[in-house]
């Protein structure tokens, strides 16, 4: 008998699923462009090589300043400005929701209204990251986020609904109660599942950006007739989410590994009970027995206020209530719930479900059966339809052939975001080459800066070989005439003024003298005669004398 059973587990996301990641998108690490709605993130790498010097300089003149909010409001306003040129060095397209675009215009730069006192509130905007595989950006569903899952279906199944034994028993005690031990025999630890990567479409994005509301679940008015609204939808309350998109047919790879117990020789003490080894197929019965009441429960509530897509509706209840059904009883697959806002009833089990309501300010928190508000994915925080439930995944064990109605629906559903893919991916491909170019002429112009100052650099290293090889009173005439204010005044000039000022005596007079008649001569001004009839108007020819006869002395 074999010691382990290994199963190739097929995920499909149904719906929006979001695992948190502690990490967040920045407005100083992503920009969504106006066109389009398409959010791109960067590193701080990216964002240097998009920008120009002009730009470096004004962004670290900005970083500079008082750290406080209006200086991040500022790096805010200065990366959206230059978003176009960030494109090219950014991450592939990310789809927001068109109220996700909207508050991102309204709000990007800017800070939100002011508190008590007059204190300013900056919008930062972030958006919370799904998890994610940092070598590649892809999304990827966590092993222990599904073995979680896959824990409170067949806890619940154990428990087979029955209320608790005792009612101070805390969770912990009733797991190990309901699984019949601690460490070493709790029946998880027989139970391996690996991360699910992504292996979902290029042609499609794999996340889209949404916003998580909150609505009642069930009508309540007040005195007036009118409804009442959740306290976080009245208080405008929302959260900005990455989400998986439920767009692609079987998206992700994972896998499932079952430890056969009964193949080791053991001290049975340390071993989970047989009845708690179970095969992949108890799996899958524990997980729809658990899940799909709470499906369909959570379907027809959400059908009733009239929140949900209607053509998504429809297609699950085709789906559930076609093929798909068939191959779920069978054990062939199952559905799990995943992620934030799950909804309190995934969480816990039938029979001992107690689920902790906060009450308003002030107020001691009350338990009940269920929450009295659900958390739906919305493209606008503003509305009450066309919502989806968050986190429904479809896992297949061993898929030997796909489940054609399921995958010709995503397929088709997603059309225009393979369209809209392509488009943002066209673009980004352009602003690539743009900036590219940029770059390579940036290049050639620090090049041709660099050759000058090494020219240049050469130039004044052969000068200094030059003046350092000249005699003293050859350098001190170099010094003179490099000191020389007047640009249009002969080098000769300057040097016979110094003659006359009596700034040398006998050898280094005579030394000045000689290269001033040298100067003369190379500019042919040096003229002892003269063919004017009146000598004295020839300027050369009267300095000529002049010079000679200082040379006399």
């Amino acid at each position: 008998m074999s010691f382990l059973k290994h199963y190739t587990l097929k995920f499909t996301p149904l719906s929006p699923v979001h695992i948190g990641a502690d990490e967040s998108y920045e407005p100083g690490n992503y920009v969504i462009d106006d066109e389009a709605g398409a959010l791109y993130s960067f590193d701080s790498r990216a964002a240097l090589n998009g920008l120009t010097d002009s730009d470096r300089q004004q962004l670290l003149a900005i970083a500079n300043g008082k750290p406080d909010d209006k200086m991040l409001t500022n790096v805010q306003a200065f990366f959206h400005k230059q978003r176009e040129k960030l494109l090219a060095f950014a991450m592939p397209p990310i789809p927001t929701a068109s109220g996700v675009k909207s508050l991102y215009e309204k709000r990007i730069g800017k800070t939100a209204q002011h508190e008590g006192q007059g204190k300013r509130v900056i919008n930062k905007l972030e958006i919370d990251r799904t998890s994610y595989n940092p070598s590649d950006g892809k999304p990827f569903l966590p092993g222990s986020s599904i073995k979680g899952a896959i824990r409170t279906a067949l806890l619940d199944s154990v428990n087979n609904g029955k209320a608790l034994i005792d009612r101070n028993e805390r969770n912990q005690q009733l797991q190990e109660r309901l699984f019949d031990g601690k460490f070493h025999t709790d029946p998880m630890r027989l139970v391996s599942i690996g991360d699910a990567c992504w292996q979902g479409q290029i042609d499609k994005p794999a996340c889209q950006v949404q916003f998580a509301v909150n609505r009642k679940r069930k009508p309540v008015t007040n005195k007036d007739g009118k409804l009442v609204q959740s306290q976080a939808e009245a208080s405008n309350l929302y959260q900005l989410l990455e989400c998986i998109a439920p767009q692609h047919y079987q998206s992700f790879t994972g896998s499932l590994t079952l430890h056969n117990a009964q193949s080791v020789t053991q001290d049975n003490r340390k071993l989970p009970k047989q009845q708690l080894q179970w095969t992949a197929k108890q799996i899958a019965d524990a997980c729809n027995a658990f899940y799909m009441g709470l499906f369909w429960q959570e379907l027809n509530d959400m059908k009733d206020r009239e929140y949900l897509q209607k053509d998504w509706v429809k297609q699950m209840e085709q789906l559930l209530e076609g093929g798909l059904i068939k191959r779920l009883n069978n054990g062939e697959a199952f559905l799990l719930r995943v992620g934030r806002h799950s909804g309190g009833e995934a969480l816990t089990l039938n029979g001992i479900r107690s689920i902790k309501i906060m009450q308003g300010r002030g107020e001691k928190p009350i338990w009940e059966k269920q929450p009295k508000t659900w958390w739906l994915a919305a493209d606008d925080i503003t509305n009450k339809q066309n919502l989806l439930p968050f986190g429904w995944v479809l896992v297949e064990i061993d898929p030997k052939e796909p489940d054609s109605a399921l995958q010709q629906w995503l397929e088709t559903s997603s059309a225009t975001s393979a369209e809209w893919m392509q488009q943002q991916l066209g673009k980004q491909n352009k602003l690539k080459q743009q900036a590219e170019l940029r770059q390579q002429k940036e290049q050639e112009r620090i090049h041709a800066e660099q050759q000058q100052a090494e020219e240049t650099r050469l130039k004044l290293e052969a000068e200094q070989q030059r003046l350092a090889s000249l005699s003293p009173i050859d350098q001190e005439i170099e010094t003179l005439l490099k000191d020389n204010k007047d640009p249009n005044k002969k080098s000769y000039l300057v040097l016979l003024e110094a003659v006359k000022a009596n700034r040398w005596d006998n050898e280094d007079r005579k030394t000045v003298l000689l290269r001033i008649k040298a100067d003369m001569e190379k500019m042919g001004d040096w003229k002892p005669t003269t063919q004017k009839k009146d000598p004295s108007k020839d300027k050369e020819h009267s300095r000529t004398l002049e010079i000679l006869k200082l040379m006399d002395k």
